[in-house]
């Protein structure tokens, strides 16, 4: 199984890429997921994936999706 690291998750390649790896579980695990100000999506993809690592564009947001959990 091969660990991947997917920038810009929320954005359309991103979508997409998270889209494909989650038809592949036994593939590969989403370990690391970055975005931007998006935090909905990146909440909604944290949970699906349950990556080791989430990060946002700013503490402020990062702080708003920690409060989230």
């Amino acid at each position: 199984m091969r660990g991947i690291a997917i920038l810009g998750s929320t954005g359309s390649i991103g979508t997409q890429a998270l889209d494909v790896l989650g038809r592949m579980p036994d593939k590969f695990k989403v370990v690391a997921l970055a975005a931007g100000t998006n935090v909905d999506l990146l909440e909604k993809q944290v949970r699906q994936f349950k990556p080791q690592v989430a990060s946002l564009a700013t503490a402020t947001l990062t702080n708003e999706l920690q409060n989230r959990e």
